[in-house]
């Protein structure tokens, strides 16, 4: 089958693997779509070619290992004792599995199990022609989403979503938005469709605006957001701030943007230090929350409640190409390239 490594220095690379077989328990999905993630960037693709080979977010990842951990395909074999599932199954994976058994995992939540495995990192993940995944990880698509949205949803889309959830928004409130990349451009469309006023907040314009054609209200530029925050609210300033841009300056642009009482829910990975004014946090009285990812169970309420309201990610997927299309597709999203990038297969 057909793969692309990430082996490091910005390169890729287009193999052929074996096409593996599922064990028990186990499902091969034929990968239909899978989604670029920041993440992607950061952990695997920009990585010196010397350091590939490490510990990356606790993990163990390598360039050998197959990247890529928002998938979505069909289910083309299953392994003894799946009954879940069937062959000719449409299906996304949830891009965390962890043992199963922990706490945590019974309560779906395999992103907070100590031995969980990310798909596409420490274990091998959708950008192949076929994907070997756990069935339990699957989530079955219902027929008015596509490939390419389920991927999506995978990770870019949910983890929007469930930053919102997790900020408990409000039909009414100012939501900011900090960070317009998928993750937040995805949260300002939900957070338009939930009916709040909604401001984006990111130092690119063409991104800013790419947000105003998505339903967010207000576009401001970071070096005067607070300011002309303050104007638009009277001096109160937002209800609710997702932090998604993961760098040091807009996490700590939240206290400032934030009313008193206000909620603050960091989602943008970093792994930089931040000064922080935790005095403010004192004195304005902010609930601060981090949003790390969602449960398996999540991802299809999530999508099972958007088709209900008839809400569609679709045209949020702006960039396609084949995996042969690897080195642009990459080049491309490298250099900060608006929507989402997502490899499908015909």
């Amino acid at each position: 089958m057909k793969t692309l490594l990430f082996p490091g220095d910005r390169q890729v690379k287009i193999t052929d693997t074996p096409r593996p077989k599922p064990g028990p328990g186990q499902v091969l999905v034929e990968i239909k779509a899978a989604g670029l993630c920041g993440s992607d960037l950061h952990q695997q693709f920009r990585v010196p070619a010397a350091e590939r080979e490490g510990v990356v977010v606790g993990h163990q990842t390598s360039p050998r290992t197959i990247p890529g951990h928002e998938p979505a395909g069909v289910i083309a074999e299953l392994g003894a004792g799946v009954a879940t599932l069937s062959p000719g199954d449409r299906v996304a994976i949830a891009h965390v599995t962890g043992c199963g058994h922990c706490t945590a995992c019974r309560r779906g939540r395999d992103i907070d199990c100590v031995d969980k495995v990310f798909y596409g990192l420490d274990r091998d993940g959708a950008f192949a022609d076929f994907m070997l995944a756990e069935a339990k990880d699957c989530i079955v698509l219902p027929e008015q989403v596509s490939y390419v949205e389920g991927a999506f949803w995978a990770c870019g889309a949910g983890t929007g979503y469930a930053a919102l959830t997790r900020g408990s928004i409000v039909a009414g409130e100012t939501v900011v938005i900090i960070g317009l990349g998928p993750v937040g451009t995805a949260a300002a469309f939900f957070a338009t469709k939930a009916g709040a006023r909604v401001v984006g907040v990111d130092p690119l314009a063409e991104r800013r605006e790419y947000a105003r054609q998505l339903g967010a209200q207000i576009l401001l530029d970071p070096a005067t957001a607070a300011d002309r925050l303050s104007e638009l609210t009277g001096g109160d300033g937002a209800d609710l701030v997702i932090e998604a841009s993961g760098t040091p300056a807009g996490r700590a642009s939240t206290i400032g943007l934030a009313a008193i009482g206000g909620r603050i829910v960091f989602v943008g990975l970093g792994n930089r230090p931040v000064d922080f004014d935790i005095d403010m946090v004192i004195q304005k009285q902010l609930t601060c929350m981090g949003s790390w990812v969602f449960g398996t169970p999540d991802l299809q309420q999530m999508i099972d409640s958007a088709v209900d309201l008839n809400i569609s990610v679709e045209d949020m997927v702006t960039h396609r190409y084949s995996l042969d299309q690897a080195e642009k597709a990459l080049a491309e999203f490298d250099a900060g390239s608006l929507g989402k990038t997502v490899f499908v297969w015909e």
